[in-house]
Protein backbone atom coordinates (compact mmCIF):
# COMPACT_ATOMS: atom_id res chain seq x y z
CA UNK A 1 0.00 0.00 0.00
CA UNK A 2 1.78 3.64 -0.65
CA UNK A 3 1.54 6.26 1.09
CA UNK A 4 -0.85 7.80 0.00
CA UNK A 5 -3.19 5.21 0.18
CA UNK A 6 -2.28 4.29 3.60
CA UNK A 7 -3.56 7.86 4.54
CA UNK A 8 -6.68 7.42 2.78
CA UNK A 9 -7.60 4.55 5.06
CA UNK A 10 -7.08 6.36 7.99
CA UNK A 11 -10.24 6.58 10.24
CA UNK A 12 -9.82 10.71 10.30
CA UNK A 13 -7.65 11.17 6.88
CA UNK A 14 -11.61 12.83 6.11
CA UNK A 15 -11.59 15.54 8.90
CA UNK A 16 -7.48 16.41 8.59
CA UNK A 17 -8.76 17.18 5.17
CA UNK A 18 -11.22 19.06 5.51
CA UNK A 19 -9.46 21.21 7.92
CA UNK A 20 -6.27 21.17 5.65
CA UNK A 21 -8.79 22.56 3.21
CA UNK A 22 -10.06 25.02 5.25
CA UNK A 23 -6.70 26.53 6.05
CA UNK A 24 -6.43 29.54 3.74
CA UNK A 25 -9.71 31.07 4.84
CA UNK A 26 -8.38 30.13 9.07
CA UNK A 27 -5.37 32.32 8.22
CA UNK A 28 -6.46 35.04 6.77
CA UNK A 29 -9.22 35.27 9.44
CA UNK A 30 -8.06 39.65 10.91
CA UNK A 31 -7.16 40.19 14.64
CA UNK A 32 -10.67 41.06 15.06
CA UNK A 33 -12.19 38.21 13.98
CA UNK A 34 -9.80 35.86 15.88
CA UNK A 35 -10.44 37.83 19.15
CA UNK A 36 -14.77 36.91 18.43
CA UNK A 37 -13.84 33.98 18.52
CA UNK A 38 -11.88 33.96 22.05
CA UNK A 39 -14.85 35.98 23.33
CA UNK A 40 -17.20 33.35 22.31
CA UNK A 41 -15.34 30.54 24.14
CA UNK A 42 -15.10 32.64 27.11
CA UNK A 43 -18.71 33.38 27.80
CA UNK A 44 -18.89 29.54 26.67
CA UNK A 45 -16.87 28.30 29.60
CA UNK A 46 -18.63 31.06 32.20
CA UNK A 47 -21.62 29.43 31.08
CA UNK A 48 -20.66 25.78 31.71
CA UNK A 49 -18.59 26.46 34.76
CA UNK A 50 -20.95 24.12 36.97
CA UNK A 51 -20.82 21.23 34.40
CA UNK A 52 -17.10 21.75 34.60
CA UNK A 53 -16.86 21.15 38.14
CA UNK A 54 -19.38 18.09 37.76
CA UNK A 55 -17.58 16.56 35.38
CA UNK A 56 -13.84 16.83 36.87
CA UNK A 57 -15.86 15.61 40.48
CA UNK A 58 -17.16 12.54 38.50
CA UNK A 59 -13.53 11.93 37.08
CA UNK A 60 -11.82 12.15 40.37
CA UNK A 61 -13.77 14.16 43.26
CA UNK A 62 -11.51 17.20 42.40
CA UNK A 63 -13.45 19.92 44.73
CA UNK A 64 -15.03 22.66 43.03
CA UNK A 65 -12.99 25.77 43.92
CA UNK A 66 -10.15 23.90 43.29
CA UNK A 67 -11.72 23.57 39.67
CA UNK A 68 -12.33 27.07 39.55
CA UNK A 69 -8.59 27.96 40.44
CA UNK A 70 -6.67 24.84 38.62
CA UNK A 71 -8.74 24.33 35.48
CA UNK A 72 -11.01 27.93 34.61
CA UNK A 73 -9.09 30.65 35.77
CA UNK A 74 -5.70 29.91 33.96
CA UNK A 75 -8.15 29.44 30.42
CA UNK A 76 -9.79 32.47 31.51
CA UNK A 77 -6.84 34.44 32.13
CA UNK A 78 -5.00 32.96 29.07
CA UNK A 79 -8.22 33.97 26.84
CA UNK A 80 -8.07 37.76 28.38
CA UNK A 81 -3.96 38.12 27.70
CA UNK A 82 -4.55 36.94 24.23
CA UNK A 83 -7.46 39.34 23.23
CA UNK A 84 -5.19 42.09 25.03
CA UNK A 85 -2.29 41.48 23.10
CA UNK A 86 -2.77 39.64 20.37
CA UNK A 87 -2.85 42.96 17.73
CA UNK A 88 0.68 43.29 18.62
CA UNK A 89 1.56 39.98 18.37
CA UNK A 90 0.29 39.66 15.11
CA UNK A 91 2.12 42.86 13.76
CA UNK A 92 4.28 42.68 11.21
CA UNK A 93 7.84 43.08 12.44
CA UNK A 94 10.24 45.73 10.29
CA UNK A 95 13.77 44.38 10.00
CA UNK A 96 16.42 46.91 9.25
CA UNK A 97 19.14 46.87 6.74
CA UNK A 98 22.59 46.94 6.66
CA UNK A 99 24.39 48.75 3.97
CA UNK A 100 25.09 46.01 1.53
CA UNK A 101 20.98 45.59 1.46
CA UNK A 102 20.52 49.32 1.18
CA UNK A 103 17.38 49.77 -1.06
CA UNK A 104 15.32 46.93 0.26
CA UNK A 105 12.47 46.31 2.30
CA UNK A 106 12.43 43.48 4.88
CA UNK A 107 9.48 42.25 6.91
CA UNK A 108 8.80 39.21 9.16
CA UNK A 109 5.01 37.89 9.22
CA UNK A 110 3.52 35.08 11.20
CA UNK A 111 1.13 32.87 10.48
CA UNK A 112 -0.61 29.81 11.78
CA UNK A 113 1.39 26.61 11.36
CA UNK A 114 -1.67 24.92 9.86
CA UNK A 115 -3.43 21.87 11.16
CA UNK A 116 -2.49 21.24 14.54
CA UNK A 117 -2.98 18.02 17.19
CA UNK A 118 -3.51 18.60 20.68
CA UNK A 119 -3.24 15.84 22.84
CA UNK A 120 -3.90 16.56 26.50
CA UNK A 121 -3.61 14.25 29.55
CA UNK A 122 -5.47 13.59 32.39
CA UNK A 123 -4.57 15.24 35.08
CA UNK A 124 -5.49 19.09 34.26
CA UNK A 125 -7.61 17.93 31.26
CA UNK A 126 -9.95 20.63 30.77
CA UNK A 127 -7.15 23.18 31.33
CA UNK A 128 -4.35 21.59 29.27
CA UNK A 129 -7.38 21.31 26.28
CA UNK A 130 -8.36 24.75 26.31
CA UNK A 131 -5.39 26.55 27.03
CA UNK A 132 -3.51 25.34 23.78
CA UNK A 133 -6.78 25.64 21.87
CA UNK A 134 -6.74 29.51 22.78
CA UNK A 135 -3.14 29.87 21.44
CA UNK A 136 -4.44 27.76 18.08
CA UNK A 137 -7.42 30.21 17.47
CA UNK A 138 -5.22 33.38 18.21
CA UNK A 139 -1.84 31.95 15.46
CA UNK A 140 -4.71 31.23 12.84
CA UNK A 141 -4.69 27.24 12.81
CA UNK A 142 -7.14 24.36 12.90
CA UNK A 143 -7.17 21.38 15.35
CA UNK A 144 -7.92 17.82 16.47
CA UNK A 145 -8.33 18.05 20.03
CA UNK A 146 -7.40 14.32 21.66
CA UNK A 147 -8.64 14.48 25.31
CA UNK A 148 -7.62 11.92 27.94
CA UNK A 149 -9.44 8.64 27.91
CA UNK A 150 -8.67 8.84 31.60
CA UNK A 151 -11.10 11.23 32.57
CA UNK A 152 -13.84 10.19 30.28
CA UNK A 153 -16.39 13.20 31.89
CA UNK A 154 -14.47 15.68 31.57
CA UNK A 155 -13.48 14.83 27.60
CA UNK A 156 -17.08 14.63 26.77
CA UNK A 157 -17.67 18.01 27.94
CA UNK A 158 -15.03 19.10 26.10
CA UNK A 159 -16.20 17.59 23.17
CA UNK A 160 -19.56 19.24 23.58
CA UNK A 161 -18.12 22.45 24.54
CA UNK A 162 -15.80 22.62 21.20
CA UNK A 163 -18.90 20.92 19.12
CA UNK A 164 -21.09 23.32 20.14
CA UNK A 165 -18.56 26.89 19.04
CA UNK A 166 -16.74 25.52 15.92
CA UNK A 167 -17.28 23.61 13.10
CA UNK A 168 -15.30 20.61 12.28
CA UNK A 169 -13.32 21.74 9.60
CA UNK A 170 -11.79 24.32 12.42
CA UNK A 171 -11.90 22.61 15.61
CA UNK A 172 -12.91 19.19 16.25
CA UNK A 173 -12.57 16.83 19.43
CA UNK A 174 -11.74 12.99 18.97
CA UNK A 175 -12.36 10.69 22.02
CA UNK A 176 -10.93 7.41 22.37
CA UNK A 177 -8.73 5.04 23.73
CA UNK A 178 -4.96 4.99 23.16
CA UNK A 179 -5.29 3.39 19.99
CA UNK A 180 -7.33 6.55 18.77
CA UNK A 181 -4.01 8.80 19.24
CA UNK A 182 -1.88 6.32 17.15
CA UNK A 183 -3.95 6.64 14.32
CA UNK A 184 -3.66 10.46 14.60
CA UNK A 185 -0.95 10.60 14.83
CA UNK A 186 -0.13 8.64 11.74
CA UNK A 187 -1.39 11.52 9.71
CA UNK A 188 1.03 14.52 8.60
CA UNK A 189 -0.05 17.48 11.20
CA UNK A 190 1.93 20.74 11.00
CA UNK A 191 2.46 20.99 14.51
CA UNK A 192 1.31 18.86 17.38
CA UNK A 193 1.10 19.57 21.10
CA UNK A 194 2.28 17.04 23.74
CA UNK A 195 1.48 17.08 27.69
CA UNK A 196 1.66 14.36 29.04
CA UNK A 197 5.08 11.86 30.27
CA UNK A 198 8.47 11.54 29.13
CA UNK A 199 8.08 8.29 27.49
CA UNK A 200 4.96 8.83 25.90
CA UNK A 201 6.72 11.97 24.69
CA UNK A 202 9.09 10.30 23.00
CA UNK A 203 7.13 8.11 21.33
CA UNK A 204 5.12 11.40 19.82
CA UNK A 205 8.42 12.74 18.76
CA UNK A 206 9.37 9.74 16.92
CA UNK A 207 5.58 9.80 15.11
CA UNK A 208 6.07 13.60 14.14
CA UNK A 209 10.04 13.00 12.94
CA UNK A 210 8.22 10.61 9.95
CA UNK A 211 6.43 13.56 8.79
CA UNK A 212 9.04 16.43 9.90
CA UNK A 213 6.22 17.92 12.39
CA UNK A 214 7.12 20.45 14.76
CA UNK A 215 6.47 19.67 18.32
CA UNK A 216 5.73 21.34 21.45
CA UNK A 217 5.76 18.52 24.65
CA UNK A 218 5.36 19.44 27.76
CA UNK A 219 6.42 16.56 30.07
CA UNK A 220 7.56 16.16 33.81
CA UNK A 221 10.51 15.54 35.87
CA UNK A 222 11.58 15.10 39.24
CA UNK A 223 11.18 19.10 40.32
CA UNK A 224 13.30 19.80 43.78
CA UNK A 225 13.18 21.65 46.25
CA UNK A 226 16.09 22.87 48.37
CA UNK A 227 15.58 25.00 52.20
CA UNK A 228 18.87 26.81 52.68
CA UNK A 229 19.53 27.27 56.24
CA UNK A 230 18.31 31.38 56.07
CA UNK A 231 14.90 29.73 54.87
CA UNK A 232 11.35 30.72 57.04
CA UNK A 233 10.60 27.78 57.43
CA UNK A 234 6.92 28.27 58.37
CA UNK A 235 6.33 29.77 55.31
CA UNK A 236 8.41 27.47 52.89
CA UNK A 237 6.11 24.56 54.57
CA UNK A 238 3.07 26.59 53.88
CA UNK A 239 4.20 27.06 50.23
CA UNK A 240 5.46 23.68 49.64
CA UNK A 241 2.40 22.25 50.76
CA UNK A 242 -0.12 24.23 48.52
CA UNK A 243 1.94 23.19 45.70
CA UNK A 244 2.32 19.41 46.58
CA UNK A 245 -1.22 18.73 47.75
CA UNK A 246 -3.16 20.76 44.72
CA UNK A 247 -4.91 18.24 42.22
CA UNK A 248 -3.93 15.39 44.89
CA UNK A 249 -0.03 16.12 43.95
CA UNK A 250 -0.71 15.23 39.90
CA UNK A 251 0.47 18.02 38.85
CA UNK A 252 3.99 18.48 37.16
CA UNK A 253 5.27 21.12 38.51
CA UNK A 254 4.68 19.76 41.87
CA UNK A 255 7.39 19.84 44.34
CA UNK A 256 9.04 15.93 43.66
CA UNK A 257 11.34 15.80 47.17
CA UNK A 258 12.43 18.68 49.57
CA UNK A 259 16.14 18.48 50.15
CA UNK A 260 16.60 20.63 53.30
CA UNK A 261 19.69 22.07 55.28
CA UNK A 262 20.20 19.84 59.00
CA UNK A 263 19.70 22.75 60.84
CA UNK A 264 16.45 22.96 59.86
CA UNK A 265 15.07 19.48 59.23
CA UNK A 266 13.12 18.81 62.16
CA UNK A 267 11.50 22.13 62.17
CA UNK A 268 10.29 21.84 59.03
CA UNK A 269 8.92 18.66 59.25
CA UNK A 270 7.19 19.90 62.12
CA UNK A 271 5.76 22.53 60.13
CA UNK A 272 5.02 20.60 56.92
CA UNK A 273 2.76 18.13 59.53
CA UNK A 274 1.17 21.53 60.65
CA UNK A 275 0.28 22.38 57.16
CA UNK A 276 -0.27 18.91 55.51
CA UNK A 277 -3.48 18.90 58.58
CA UNK A 278 -4.74 21.86 58.01
CA UNK A 279 -4.96 21.18 54.48
CA UNK A 280 -6.23 17.78 54.66
CA UNK A 281 -8.04 16.87 57.83
CA UNK A 282 -7.53 13.50 59.18
CA UNK A 283 -10.11 13.53 61.98
CA UNK A 284 -12.69 13.92 59.03
CA UNK A 285 -11.14 10.90 57.04
CA UNK A 286 -10.14 13.49 54.09
CA UNK A 287 -11.73 16.57 53.03
CA UNK A 288 -13.28 16.45 49.98
CA UNK A 289 -13.88 19.91 49.97
CA UNK A 290 -10.54 20.44 49.66
CA UNK A 291 -8.63 17.75 48.33
CA UNK A 292 -8.86 15.42 45.20
CA UNK A 293 -8.89 12.10 44.63
CA UNK A 294 -6.10 9.91 42.92
CA UNK A 295 -7.62 9.30 39.21
CA UNK A 296 -7.71 5.54 39.31
CA UNK A 297 -7.01 2.60 40.98
CA UNK A 298 -3.98 2.21 38.77
CA UNK A 299 -2.50 5.04 40.16
CA UNK A 300 -3.49 4.50 43.63
CA UNK A 301 -1.30 1.27 43.82
CA UNK A 302 1.46 2.46 41.81
CA UNK A 303 1.46 5.27 44.74
CA UNK A 304 1.40 2.06 47.46
CA UNK A 305 4.15 0.19 45.75
CA UNK A 306 6.55 3.60 45.34
CA UNK A 307 6.05 3.65 49.12
CA UNK A 308 5.13 1.04 51.08
CA UNK A 309 4.89 2.44 54.07
CA UNK A 310 2.51 4.69 53.13
CA UNK A 311 -0.22 2.40 52.42
CA UNK A 312 -4.11 3.68 53.00
CA UNK A 313 -7.05 2.30 55.12
CA UNK A 314 -9.45 0.43 53.03
CA UNK A 315 -12.24 2.95 53.10
CA UNK A 316 -9.59 5.47 51.94
CA UNK A 317 -8.48 2.74 49.22
CA UNK A 318 -12.34 2.39 48.02
CA UNK A 319 -12.00 6.19 47.55
CA UNK A 320 -9.24 6.46 45.57
CA UNK A 321 -8.38 9.01 48.40
CA UNK A 322 -4.84 9.02 49.16
CA UNK A 323 -3.48 10.43 52.37
CA UNK A 324 -0.80 12.82 52.23
CA UNK A 325 2.49 11.42 53.48
CA UNK A 326 5.94 13.03 54.58
CA UNK A 327 8.88 10.53 54.29
CA UNK A 328 10.94 11.87 57.14
CA UNK A 329 14.36 10.05 56.07
CA UNK A 330 14.22 9.68 52.50
CA UNK A 331 17.47 7.65 50.60
CA UNK A 332 18.81 9.96 48.26
CA UNK A 333 20.33 7.18 46.13
CA UNK A 334 16.46 5.73 46.11
CA UNK A 335 15.25 9.85 44.92
CA UNK A 336 17.67 9.49 42.22
CA UNK A 337 16.52 6.27 40.85
CA UNK A 338 12.84 6.44 40.79
CA UNK A 339 10.76 8.30 38.48
CA UNK A 340 8.19 11.59 39.34
CA UNK A 341 6.39 11.17 42.18
CA UNK A 342 2.91 12.38 40.89
CA UNK A 343 1.23 12.14 43.70
CA UNK A 344 0.38 13.40 47.56
CA UNK A 345 4.09 11.96 48.74
CA UNK A 346 6.69 14.18 50.15
CA UNK A 347 10.42 12.33 50.83
CA UNK A 348 12.71 14.78 52.84
CA UNK A 349 16.57 14.57 52.22
CA UNK A 350 18.63 15.79 54.79
CA UNK A 351 21.80 17.75 53.42
CA UNK A 352 24.89 18.96 54.72
CA UNK A 353 24.95 22.15 52.58
CA UNK A 354 24.38 23.62 49.38
CA UNK A 355 27.24 21.94 47.63
CA UNK A 356 25.20 18.33 48.36
CA UNK A 357 21.96 19.53 47.43
CA UNK A 358 23.59 20.49 44.19
CA UNK A 359 25.01 17.27 43.54
CA UNK A 360 21.77 15.54 44.19
CA UNK A 361 19.96 17.71 41.54
CA UNK A 362 22.31 16.78 39.13
CA UNK A 363 22.27 13.20 39.22
CA UNK A 364 18.39 13.66 37.73
CA UNK A 365 17.55 14.55 34.47
CA UNK A 366 16.67 18.29 34.14
CA UNK A 367 12.76 19.10 35.86
CA UNK A 368 10.05 21.11 35.25
CA UNK A 369 11.21 23.68 37.99
CA UNK A 370 13.64 23.80 40.95
CA UNK A 371 12.26 25.75 43.99
CA UNK A 372 15.00 27.58 46.36
CA UNK A 373 14.01 28.94 49.70
CA UNK A 374 16.58 31.58 50.54
CA UNK A 375 17.40 34.94 51.49
CA UNK A 376 20.52 34.86 50.08
CA UNK A 377 21.56 36.38 46.90
CA UNK A 378 24.49 34.46 46.46
CA UNK A 379 22.64 30.88 46.68
CA UNK A 380 19.94 32.18 44.32
CA UNK A 381 22.94 32.96 41.66
CA UNK A 382 24.70 29.89 42.40
CA UNK A 383 21.50 27.96 42.52
CA UNK A 384 20.28 29.82 38.86
CA UNK A 385 23.76 29.50 37.33
CA UNK A 386 24.97 25.81 37.99
CA UNK A 387 21.50 24.16 37.48
CA UNK A 388 19.09 23.35 34.32
CA UNK A 389 15.24 23.84 34.31
CA UNK A 390 12.47 25.21 32.74
CA UNK A 391 12.47 27.47 35.29
CA UNK A 392 13.67 28.49 38.80
CA UNK A 393 11.59 30.11 41.42
CA UNK A 394 12.57 31.74 44.31
CA UNK A 395 10.77 31.16 47.83
CA UNK A 396 7.78 30.15 46.13
CA UNK A 397 6.16 26.99 44.53
CA UNK A 398 4.14 26.17 40.70
CA UNK A 399 2.13 29.42 41.24
CA UNK A 400 4.57 30.89 38.01
CA UNK A 401 2.37 28.36 36.09
CA UNK A 402 -0.59 30.94 35.90
CA UNK A 403 1.02 34.04 34.75
CA UNK A 404 -0.05 34.39 31.74
CA UNK A 405 3.19 36.79 30.45
CA UNK A 406 5.49 33.55 31.27
CA UNK A 407 6.99 31.21 29.09
CA UNK A 408 6.22 27.91 30.41
CA UNK A 409 7.97 24.25 29.88
CA UNK A 410 10.79 22.24 30.07
CA UNK A 411 13.99 21.10 28.70
CA UNK A 412 15.60 17.62 27.30
CA UNK A 413 13.58 15.18 29.15
CA UNK A 414 11.07 18.15 30.91
CA UNK A 415 10.13 19.17 27.44
CA UNK A 416 10.80 20.96 24.02
CA UNK A 417 9.00 24.15 23.38
CA UNK A 418 6.90 26.57 25.57
CA UNK A 419 3.59 27.41 25.81
CA UNK A 420 1.65 30.25 27.47
CA UNK A 421 1.08 33.85 26.12
CA UNK A 422 3.32 34.87 23.58
CA UNK A 423 5.37 31.93 23.68
CA UNK A 424 2.19 29.69 22.55
CA UNK A 425 0.69 32.40 20.12
CA UNK A 426 4.78 31.97 18.45
CA UNK A 427 4.72 27.91 19.38
CA UNK A 428 1.84 27.57 17.14
CA UNK A 429 3.10 30.23 14.15
CA UNK A 430 5.73 30.05 11.52
CA UNK A 431 7.57 33.06 10.81
CA UNK A 432 7.59 33.72 7.22
CA UNK A 433 10.22 36.45 5.39
CA UNK A 434 8.91 39.10 3.24
CA UNK A 435 12.12 40.41 1.45
CA UNK A 436 11.18 43.02 -1.72
CA UNK A 437 13.90 44.36 -4.05
CA UNK A 438 13.75 47.77 -5.69
CA UNK A 439 13.68 47.67 -9.42
CA UNK A 440 17.05 48.66 -11.36
CA UNK A 441 20.17 49.23 -9.83
CA UNK A 442 20.89 47.01 -6.79
CA UNK A 443 23.92 46.94 -4.41
CA UNK A 444 23.99 43.46 -5.39
CA UNK A 445 24.34 43.32 -9.08
CA UNK A 446 28.00 45.22 -8.18
CA UNK A 447 28.90 41.52 -7.16
CA UNK A 448 27.40 40.04 -10.73
CA UNK A 449 29.79 38.35 -12.35
CA UNK A 450 32.17 38.70 -14.27
CA UNK A 451 34.91 38.97 -11.23
CA UNK A 452 37.34 41.71 -12.74
CA UNK A 453 39.49 43.64 -10.70
CA UNK A 454 36.68 46.36 -9.32
CA UNK A 455 34.90 43.80 -8.43
CA UNK A 456 37.49 41.34 -6.38
CA UNK A 457 37.91 45.03 -4.09
CA UNK A 458 34.76 45.30 -3.33
CA UNK A 459 34.60 41.67 -2.35
CA UNK A 460 37.31 42.43 -0.12
CA UNK A 461 35.68 45.57 1.21
CA UNK A 462 32.05 43.18 1.84
CA UNK A 463 34.20 41.05 3.54
CA UNK A 464 36.20 43.58 5.71
CA UNK A 465 33.55 45.86 6.53
CA UNK A 466 29.93 44.63 5.51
Amino acid sequence: MSDIESLKSNPFFALFEKQRNNLQHINLRTCHERIKKLSVLERSLHHYRLEIHEALYKDFKKPPTETDLTELYPVLNEIRNVKANLANWMRPVRVDNTLAFAGTKSTIVRNGKGVCLIISPWNYPFMLSFGPIVSAIAAGNTAIIKPSEVTPNTSLLIRKIVGELFPEEEFKVVTGEKETAEQLLKLPFDHILFTGNTTVGKKIMHAAAEHLTSVTLELGGKSPVYIHHDADVEDAASKITAAKLVNAGQTCVAPDYILVHRDLKNELIIALENSFTTFYNKNNKGDQKNFASVVNSKQYERLEKLYPDARQNHEFREQLLFEPVIIREADPETIIRQDEIFGPVLPVVTVMNEEEALKIIHQIPEPLCIYLFTVSRKIKNQFKNSTRSGSICYNDCAVHFLHPDLPFGGIHQSGIGRSHGKAGFLSFTEERVVFEQRIGFTMAKLLYPPYGPMKKKLINLLLKYF
